[in-house]
């Protein structure tokens, strides 16, 4: 049986929801559970699910109705929609973290949600992955004041010891016999919409970063360059092109050097600083 606890994506959640209805009942339809909402277009929620419509406070009410969910459910299922249907990154965020305060019926949360809280702060902060190639360069015995000193800016003795318990938890590094640590080359996979929340807030912890490295570093040790440029549409495709074919040779670079001692984080920023004139006009 799906639980919704397990969802990041409502529309996910109503694809499974009626793909569980229909095999137990074969006459099951999203017309019967449009009309059971009491939404006069039958064809409302096969084009919520395909995202082609979306759902206001009003549909809302009414579809947490259709779907008979328990107050602990329904409650969990407004807080999805709203994440889902965010715009802004504060916004965002702040539905995420009301997702994963919720409790199954009143419970302890579901071994999904504490795994995907794990995975959302590995993705979101900035000094896990580099804690993360500190012990992969280096032998690593349990000495969080050390480790705490080699991430710059640095952090706390907390913190690194939050980040190892992390990075094992995950199973992203493990601990030996010997009490040293080692790197597991494992990949962690979450939900898009959690990976895109993430995401965005890791580049804006680097964007900050970024700020830190000019203000405190010698030019000797870091890189800023930048262009401003007029282009189409095009060539920015392009670019784009270009910028993932320079990664990968750099990943080469980087799986073939034996002598790493250093972290360094590498950001690619493209942004737009006016917009075209067909844009200009659509505002108008």
């Amino acid at each position: 049986m799906i639980n919704i606890f397990d969802y990041t994506d409502y529309r996910k959640f109503l694809e499974d929801y009626y793909t569980e209805r229909k095999t137990q009942r074969p006459t099951f339809s999203y017309q019967f559970l449009a009309k059971k909402a009491g939404f006069t277009n039958k064809g409302f929620v096969y084009n919520l699910v395909n995202g082609k419509r979306s759902l206001s406070k009003s549909n809302l009410f009414k579809m947490r109705e259709a779907l008979c969910l328990n107050k602990y459910e329904a409650e969990y299922f407004e807080n999805l929609v709203s994440f889902n249907q965010a715009n802004g990154l504060k916004e965002k965020s702040f539905y995420f973290e009301r997702l994963g305060s919720l409790k199954n019926r009143g419970k302890a949360k579901s071994e999904m949600q504490l795994v995907r809280k794990e995975q959302y702060e590995f993705y979101s902060t900035w000094y896990h992955s580099a804690v993360r190639s500190i012990i992969d360069m280096y032998e690593f015995r349990d000495d969080y004041k050390w480790l705490a000193r080699m991430i710059y800016p640095h952090i706390s003795v907390k913190q690194a010891k939050h980040s190892v318990a992390l990075l094992c938890n995950l199973g992203m590094i493990e601990k030996q016999k010997n009490g040293g640590y080692r790197v597991v080359d494992k990949n962690i996979t979450t939900g898009k919409e959690v990976v895109g929340l993430a995401l965005q807030n890791f580049h804006k912890e680097c964007a900050a970063l970024s700020q830190n490295a000019i203000q405190n570093l010698p030019k000797e040790e870091r890189n800023m360059s930048g262009l401003t440029m007029g282009i189409s549409q095009q060539v920015y495709i392009k670019i784009i092109e270009e910028i993932l074919q320079f990664q990968n040779r750099i990943a080469e670079m980087v799986s073939a050097d034996s002598g790493a001692d250093k972290v360094y984080q590498l950001n690619f920023h493209m942004f737009p600083m006016s917009r075209s004139d067909k844009e200009r006009k659509k505002k108008i």
